[in-house]
């Protein structure tokens, strides 16, 4: 069973949430990148009147402009966290062809902590979940979320059943 293009759960386990970033923090990325790719046609007939170089920078334009805003789209659909009744797994997109997994069992975390900072993260609830893990893995740290004190308790919850099934064993 599969839950997302570059996940697959393991047997007996459940996917509880799937977290992406909020769009909003990344607006200003986009604008610009849409902006970029729209200014060449504002110029249109002056570049085309220029000849084989005018044309040239339109098409290179608009290509560049259309390749960033793909990136750009790519990196924010492709990067998620998804909590699992077993770990939390952190999917990083960076790229066209660059992507971090970083997975870890609950009883692996040490420390879960959220942030919010700013007064529109403020206003518009979006902020930063932090997981600290035992030992030398690395921590996982996922920015831009919606409503992190929601995410933050339910690994915390999912943590303190985890470790209660420990004691208990």
């Amino acid at each position: 069973m599969k839950s997302s293009r570059s996940f697959e759960l393991k047997p007996h386990e459940e996917a509880l949430a799937t977290v992406r970033q909020a769009i909003l923090p990344n607006s200003p990325k986009f604008m610009i990148y849409i902006v970029w790719l729209l200014i060449p046609f504002f110029f249109l007939f002056p570049l085309f009147r220029l000849g084989i170089g005018g044309v040239a920078v339109f098409f290179g334009l608009v290509i560049s402009g259309g390749l960033l805003l793909l990136r750009q789209y790519i990196r924010w659909s492709g990067t998620h966290l998804i909590l699992t009744d077993k770990r939390v797994v952190d999917i990083e997109q960076r790229g066209f062809f660059d992507r971090v997994v970083t997975e870890a069992p609950y009883t692996q975390i040490d420390e879960a902590s959220y942030r919010i900072k700013g007064f529109w993260a403020t206003v518009l609830r979006y902020g930063s979940v932090r997981f600290d893990l035992s030992g030398s893995a690395a921590d996982i740290q996922f920015d831009h979320i919606n409503r992190p004190a929601r995410i933050h308790n339910l690994v915390n919850d999912l943590r303190e059943e985890h470790r209660k099934e420990d004691l208990a064993l």
